[in-house]
C-alpha cells in the first residue's frame, strides 16, 4: 500500500538495472482495494520508471490463475487467458500495462506466471492457513480437497529470478513457473498432519468451488532457456515449512 507517485519520487536519482515487481494484495474481499494494489501500484512504477535516464528492465510476478479453470492436464503459455477471480484478472491487467511499458520503452519485461509458492516466513495461503487449523485440530477446510496445485518451494523461484535478472535481453516475454507437478489438496493436509503428528479428518465444505481452478499445473518446458528447473522436493519443501511453522508457534 506505500506504492504511489510521491513515495516513487525518493527513489528518482537511482539508476535501476531491473525492477522485480512483486507487490500486490494477494486476496481480498474488496474489489476497488485489490485494483489500487494490484493494478494502480503496476501503472505508478512504470510511469516512474519511463522518466528514468536508463529504462530498467522489468521482472513482474504474475499468476498462472490468469487461466482461468482451464481443462488442459498442463498449462502452456498458448493456454487461453480466462481469469475467474478478481485477482487473476487484475493480474492480467497488469501483464497488460507492461507490456506498453515494453512497446514505448523498448526494455527488457519478463512476465513469471507463478503457482502456489510457499516455504519459511510464509504467513499466508494454504499451506499457512492449513498449518494453523491443524495445530489447533480444526478440521474444515474449503472446497472439495481434490483441487491440484502445482506447489514452488521459494528457493527455487528466487533462483529463477535471479538467473533471469542475469540473462535477461530487451524483450518481452512470459513463462509459467512451477514445479510442473500437481499434488492435490487432501495430500497436503494429509502430509501436514503426519508432520504434526496430529491426526484429524478433514472435511471439505465445498465453497469457493465456482471460482477456484480444480487444476493449476504448469507447463515449464519454456524455462529451459535460462537452464532452471526446480531442485526442492515438495515432501522435503513441506517438512522445512512445517518445522518452521512449529518453531515459530513455539
Amino acid at each position: 500500500g506505500q506504492i504511489n507517485p510521491k513515495n516513487l519520487t525518493k527513489f528518482s536519482k537511482i539508476n535501476f538495472d531491473v525492477i522485480i515487481h512483486c507487490a500486490g494484495k494477494v486476496i481480498g474481499l474488496e474489489p476497488n482495494d485489490d485494483f489500487e494494489r494490484n493494478v494502480l501500484t503496476t501503472q505508478y512504477i512504470c510511469d516512474f520508471a519511463t522518466k528514468q535516464k536508463k529504462r530498467p528492465k522489468f521482472i513482474f510476478l504474475s499468476t498462472v490463475a490468469v487461466y482461468g479453470n482451464s481443462k488442459s492436464s498442463k498449462l502452456s503459455e498458448k493456454t487461453k487467458l480466462n481469469p475467474i477471480s478478481n485477482y487473476a484478472l487484475n493480474k492480467l491487467l497488469c501483464e497488460k500495462i507492461l507490456k506498453f511499458y515494453y512497446q514505448k520503452s523498448n526494455r527488457g519485461v519478463c512476465i513469471l506466471r507463478i503457482g502456489s509458492v510457499f516455504g519459511p516466513g510464509l504467513k499466508r495461503q494454504f499451506i499457512s492457513d492449513a498449518c494453523t487449523k491443524i495445530s489447533k485440530n480444526k478440521n474444515k477446510f474449503f472446497g472439495t480437497g481434490n483441487e491440484e496445485r502445482d506447489w514452488l518451494f521459494v528457493d527455487d523461484l528466487t533462483h529463477l529470478i535471479y538467473k533471469i535478472t542475469k540473462n535477461m535481453k530487451n524483450t518481452y516475454e512470459y513463462y509459467n513457473v512451477g514445479y510442473g507437478k500437481g499434488i492435490k489438496i487432501s495430500y497436503v493436509i494429509k502430509k501436514i498432519c503426519h508432520l504434526m503428528k496430529i491426526n484429524i479428518n478433514p472435511v471439505f465444505n465445498k465453497i469457493g468451488v465456482d471460482k477456484n481452478p480444480k487444476k493449476l499445473i504448469s507447463n515449464i518446458q519454456k524455462l529451459k532457456k535460462y537452464n532452471w528447473k526446480p531442485k526442492t522436493d515438495f515432501d522435503l519443501a513441506l517438512k522445512k515449512y512445517v518445522s518452521w511453522f512449529l518453531n515459530e508457534k513455539n
